[in-house]
C-alpha cells in the first residue's frame, strides 16, 4: 500500500511538472520546430529569389535556433544569422522581447513564431498583449515581420491560408503534412516525421515577397494544388440564410462535419441516422439541422464530394489526426455548410437537377 501511494504521489507530482512546463510553452507560444519543411521545392525557389547566400538572416522568435540548424541541413545557407528571442534556448541568441521592440535592418526573416489564440489564453488564465486587433499571437508577429523584412518565411498554423490576412505580399502557402508510415500489423498511420516535438497542431509554411502577387500559390508539402483564386472558384456562393438553423434537435436534415481517422467521410445524412445524439449548442463535429424545405441528401453529398475534390480540401479546416490515407482530418464549418445547403435550395427555386 505504501508503495502504490508513494508512486501514486510520483506520477502526479511529474504530470503537473509536465503539465506546468505545457502551460509555461503556451503562454509564450512556444513549440520548438523539429520537422524540416525547408527541403521543399517551393522555399528552395524562395531562397534562391531572396539571394540568401548573401543576406544575414533574422530569426526575432529563435527558441533553441532549430531554424538555423535546419537550414543548414537543407544544404541552404546565409552569409550569417541574428537570432533574438524573449528566453534565449540556445547560446547565441540575443534575449529582447522582439513583439515590442523588432529588430530593424534585415531584409529576410526565418522563423517559426508564437502561436498563442486569445480565446486560448482566456480559458488556460494566461496572459495576452490588449494592444492587439489579432485573435492569435502568430498573426501580431506576422505582422511585425512582414512591416520590417522584405523577404519572410514563417511556419505557421495551417489555418492562417482561410485567414485572408496578408496575401498582397504572399507568394506561396505549403501545408506541411507530416511523414507517416503504415505497417500491416497497424493499419493506423505511424508519425515518423513531425514538424514539433510538442503539439500536433497541423502546420503551413507562409512564404512572402517584397512586392505585391497577382495570386498565391498553394502546395502540399511539394504538390501544387493550384492558385488561391482558382481553388475559391470552386466554392459555392457565401450565403446569408439565417432560415438553415444549425444544432437544431429537431431538425430535418443531418451532418457530420468531421473526418473519421479512416477517410474523408465528412457528409449530410438523414437525422433518425443519428439517433438520439444529444445536440448541443455549440458543438461543431455532429449537428442537426433545420431548414425550411425538402432537402436532396444525395444532390448535397455530391456537390460536397465535388468541392473537396476540386479544391483539395483547402477551405476546410484541419485539426490534428491523420486519416489512413496520410492527409489530415478535416472539419467543415458552419458557414460553408451553410453555403452547400443554400445553392441546394437555389437550384431546386431554378429546376436545375
Amino acid at each position: 500500500m505504501y508503495i502504490t501511494s508513494r508512486l501514486s504521489i510520483y506520477k502526479t507530482t511529474i504530470q503537473l511538472i509536465l503539465k506546468q512546463k505545457m502551460d509555461e510553452k503556451r503562454a509564450n507560444g512556444r513549440y520548438y520546430t523539429c520537422g524540416n519543411p525547408f527541403q521543399i521545392k517551393p522555399f528552395q525557389r524562395w531562397a534562391k529569389d531572396s539571394d540568401l547566400e548573401q543576406q544575414v538572416a533574422l530569426e526575432p522568435f529563435a527558441g533553441a535556433k532549430h531554424i538555423p540548424q535546419l537550414i543548414d541541413t537543407a544544404q541552404l545557407k546565409c552569409q550569417d544569422w541574428k537570432t533574438y528571442d524573449i528566453e534565449p534556448g540556445a547560446k547565441g541568441i540575443l534575449q529582447r522581447d522582439t513583439l515590442t521592440d523588432f529588430p530593424k535592418g534585415f531584409d529576410v526573416c526565418i522563423t517559426n513564431p508564437p502561436w498563442l489564440a486569445r480565446n486560448s489564453a482566456t480559458r488556460r488564465g494566461l496572459p495576452f498583449p490588449e494592444s492587439t486587433k489579432y485573435n492569435d499571437l502568430y498573426k501580431y508577429a506576422l505582422d511585425q515581420c512582414l512591416t520590417n523584412c522584405g523577404w519572410v518565411a514563417a511556419i505557421i498554423p495551417e489555418a492562417f491560408i482561410r485567414s485572408g490576412l496578408f496575401l498582397d505580399r504572399l507568394s506561396d502557402f505549403i501545408s506541411i503534412v507530416p511523414q507517416t508510415h503504415i505497417t500491416e500489423q497497424n493499419r493506423e498511420p505511424k508519425v515518423t516525421s513531425n514538424m514539433f516535438k510538442d503539439t500536433e497542431h497541423p502546420v503551413g509554411l507562409a512564404l512572402f515577397e517584397p512586392n505585391v502577387n497577382s495570386d498565391v500559390r498553394v502546395w502540399r508539402n511539394n504538390q501544387m494544388l493550384g492558385k488561391l483564386d482558382e481553388l475559391r472558384k470552386h466554392l459555392p456562393l457565401p450565403s446569408s440564410n439565417r432560415n438553415i438553423v444549425f444544432n437544431e434537435q429537431d431538425g430535418n436534415l443531418g451532418l457530420i462535419a468531421i473526418d473519421n481517422t479512416v477517410s474523408a467521410s465528412i457528409r449530410f445524412c438523414l437525422p433518425a441516422e443519428l439517433g438520439g445524439y444529444k445536440i448541443r449548442s455549440h458543438c461543431r463535429s455532429i449537428t442537426k439541422i433545420g431548414v425550411p424545405w425538402d432537402v436532396d441528401i444525395d444532390m448535397l453529398n455530391t456537390r460536397l464530394t465535388t468541392i473537396r475534390e476540386n479544391t483539395y480540401d483547402v477551405f476546410f479546416t484541419a485539426f490534428k489526426g491523420l486519416r489512413r490515407d496520410g492527409c489530415y482530418r478535416r472539419r467543415l464549418d458552419w458557414k460553408l455548410a451553410r453555403a452547400i445547403i443554400d445553392g441546394d435550395y437555389s437550384q431546386l427555386k431554378l429546376g436545375i437537377t
